[in-house]
């Protein structure tokens, strides 16, 4: 890497100058935030063999309300010289005496200057309310994103815009500013009035520093009433002396009624057969202590105990042996909801071995022929405060979107949880733990389908993970198709020159490529990803235009897109990786705490011919490691891996990674490895380690900066002289 400094550029020869003016003008596509002065920020793009960038900052004016266009003022545009530079990426420090704020950047090379983007503005990612797509008046509704708090003393505003269409009392562009009532970098909970009118709302953020040209738009809102379930109630009780036939009578008459409340008091009623829920019925028990459901030891068990389509459970409990799937919905399923509801799901209850007899009693075979306690399909779903045991996997959200599962306590035999293409989940303040030493890892995955994005997993706890490949949390099932080189490009339409064949791990290649990431990862524009909207043939159009539009020389790659998604504030104890395994793009994890765990890292692959599987733009803040021993010999770092199965080395698979104000103590390292470029090390504490830092000889572009160690015997190893050290 070349190190330009300021005295030199102003220094350039006219020859110089000359073939800077004849080579494309530098772009930034991609540029590192948040960002604090003393820290160092990232550039990606094109055009940055010479020159400076420049910073400038947003006056701190009071934010008044978001405007459609507003012109960009700063305090004075200051060159900074980059401390690592090259054609493609730029490295340089916000200088310490700035004040902390939103930041106009830009590069400026010869009398070219690139594009100018905003640091530190408020960048949010997706809207969730309190009905899941929607939010209801006195409701809530939760913003995702990054930079959306830059200091806790400097609270956010958000406004939300009326359309025309929200109600009578709201007038066409009102402007209504709330603050949140709990606020962090990446997460906003705002409380809405009671009396909100109903219809639709442009949401726009602001973290307090900027003035007005920093507000930033979230999307749209569409406030509404909840669905209006009937509130007549069925008392069990009413319909019998024999529990189990008098809950299916209840249930029966509410069905007929269309809808309604299944009241169970105290109590223990037998099931014999799959119990469906009428539509908008739901089935309540006088608490989960006093009401049990429980069903034979199947031979042959129905495809669910419970299943429905508009359904709730809520205050009971649950108890079977051997089970399909215990709690089922539909792809239709809309607002379906488990409350503090207990299962208890063993299919080796009172076994003594697996497939062996005990008592003229034999448990299943296999651990898969127990499948999911509870499985979640269609959106708006809720799962909250819920006690799960399960001897296979305890929740999967299967093509299950704008959904909630919080605060439940769930020990599982073979998986914890698993999530397939969602998008919107809020998945917080679990507590997962392996209770079988065969328990497996967990996975959020693309098996089947283009993306799996929009998650908010946070202040989860994650347990005793020994089976398997032991993944705590890992991105699985990457897949994709070999787009080759454009043909043209017309806008947001990019003609390849043949139709790709998207194949997944699914029987069938893929069909619908929507939502799913087309990128180019080699050639002009490399690194810039835009998600596919339409495709029909060779021809593919994308959300989005290119900054750097790609070239006949260019290289697409269409794949899932796993991105936009938040690993904030969990705790992992005695498990494996936690891990962005490839095909994963704008995520951040911050907050993390491991202990006797493998650690915390990101992929870029390229397995099984399927074509390049990149990571970028990953960035893990915060994050600590307080007991780096995992399982016997392995030790816990942080870290890259970019792994290309086929031996090709196409280059760099993981770009743009972020580690700054990680902390590894007693045996814990970073590790920047593979095929990976472009990578910043930043204020980063090592302590009691063998190794700090280790870089290997095939990565590229690596700057350690300000980082310390504490008795640590090698603090950085870098055998192939691969890193700046500052």
């Amino acid at each position: 890497m070349v190190r330009i400094h300021l005295a030199l550029f102003t220094l350039i020869s006219a020859v110089g100058l000359a073939r800077v003016a004849a080579a494309d003008p530098p772009a930034i596509t991609w540029g590192s935030d948040p960002v604090k002065p003393n820290e160092t920020v990232v550039l990606l793009g094109g055009g940055f063999d010479r020159g400076v960038a420049e910073l400038g900052k947003l006056p701190n004016t009071p934010a008044r309300r978001p405007a459609e266009a507003t012109a960009l003022t700063v305090d004075r545009w200051q060159p900074i010289a980059p401390l690592q530079s090259g054609p493609a990426c730029v490295k340089f420090v916000v200088p310490a005496e700035r004040e902390l704020g939103v930041y106009a950047c830009r590069f400026h090379s010869a009398e070219a200057v690139s594009n100018t983007i905003l640091l530190n503005a408020p960048d949010p990612w997706w809207l969730q309310g309190d009905l899941g797509e929607s939010a209801s008046p006195g409701g809530s509704l939760r913003v995702f994103g990054k930079c959306l708090v830059l200091d806790p003393l400097t609270p956010p505003l958000v406004a939300l815009t009326a359309e025309k269409g929200a109600g009578k009392a709201t007038e066409s562009g009102t402007v209504l500013q709330l603050k949140p009532r709990e606020a962090c970098a990446y997460a906003l909970r705002i409380e809405l009035p009671k009396d909100l009118a109903c219809g639709t709302y442009r949401v726009a953020v602001h973290n307090g520093f900027g003035g007005d040209r920093a507000w930033s738009a979230a999307g749209r809102l569409v406030v509404a009433v909840g669905p209006a379930w009937k509130t007549d109630v069925f008392n069990v009780k009413d319909f019998g002396a024999d529990p189990g036939k008098a809950l299916l009578a209840a249930l029966a008459k509410a069905g007929a009624n269309g809808g309604g409340t299944v009241y169970l008091p105290r109590g223990r009623y037998p099931v014999r057969d799959r119990l469906v829920i009428p539509n908008n019925t739901v089935l309540q028990g006088e608490s989960t202590e006093l009401v049990s459901l429980y069903w034979p030891d199947f031979d042959k068990p129905p495809p669910e105990l419970v299943a429905g389509v508009n359904f709730g459970l809520q205050s009971l409990s649950l108890y079977c042996q051997n089970y399909s799937i215990v709690v089922g919905g539909s792809d239709q399923s809309d607002g379906m909801f488990l409350r503090r509801v207990r299962i208890r799901a063993d299919g080796y209850f009172m076994m003594a071995d697996p497939n062996g007899k005990f008592r003229n009693r034999r448990g299943t075979a296999e651990w898969n022929q127990c499948g999911d306690a509870v499985r979640l399909r269609g959106k708006n779903f809720e799962v909250t405060d819920c006690d799960i045991y399960a001897s296979g996997r305890a929740i999967f959200s299967f093509f299950a979107h704008a959904g909630v599962i919080a605060r439940n306590r769930i020990h599982y035999g073979r998986r914890g949880y698993g999530v397939e293409n969602a998008d919107r989940l809020i998945f917080e303040d679990n507590r997962i733990v392996g209770a079988s030493p065969l328990a497996l890892g967990n996975d959020i995955s693309t098996f089947y389908r283009a993306y799996c994005r929009n998650i908010w997993f946070a202040r989860n706890h994650i347990e005793e993970v020994f089976g398997g490949d032991r993944e705590t949390m890992t991105l699985d099932a990457a897949g994709g198709a070999t787009g080759g080189t454009p043909v043209s490009v017309d806008g947001l339409a990019l003609t390849l020159a043949k139709e790709p064949v998207y194949r997944t791990y699914a029987p069938k290649p893929l069909a619908d490529w929507r939502g799913a990431a087309v990128m180019i990862v080699q050639g002009k524009g490399a690194v810039q990803y835009r998600l596919a909207t339409r495709h029909q043939g060779p021809v593919v159009e994308v959300d989005r235009p290119w900054v750097i539009a790609p070239d006949r020389d260019s290289q697409i790659q269409i794949g899932p897109f796993r991105g936009h998604n938040l690993f904030i504030g969990n705790t992992i104890t005695d498990g494996g990786a936690f891990q962005l395994y490839a095909a994963a793009h704008d995520s951040i994890l911050a907050e993390n705490r491991g202990v006797r765990m493998d650690g915390f890292s990101v992929w870029g692959l390229n397995p099984h011919g399927w074509g390049l599987q990149p990571s970028w733009f990953c960035q893990f803040l915060d994050n600590e490691i307080v007991e780096g021993n995992g399982y016997g010999a392995v030790a816990s770092s942080f870290g890259t891996v970019g792994f290309d199965e086929s031996g090709a080395r196409p280059g760099p698979l993981v770009r743009g990674a972020i580690f700054r104000r990680n902390r590894c103590d007693n045996n814990a390292s970073i590790a920047i490895r593979g095929l990976t470029a472009d990578v910043l090390v930043e204020h980063c504490a090592l302590r009691r380690c063998d190794r700090g830092i280790v870089v290997q000889p095939s990565t590229d572009g690596v700057l350690l900066r300000e980082n310390t160690f504490d008795d640590v015997a090698q603090p950085i190893v870098d055998e192939g002289h691969r890193a700046l050290v500052k």
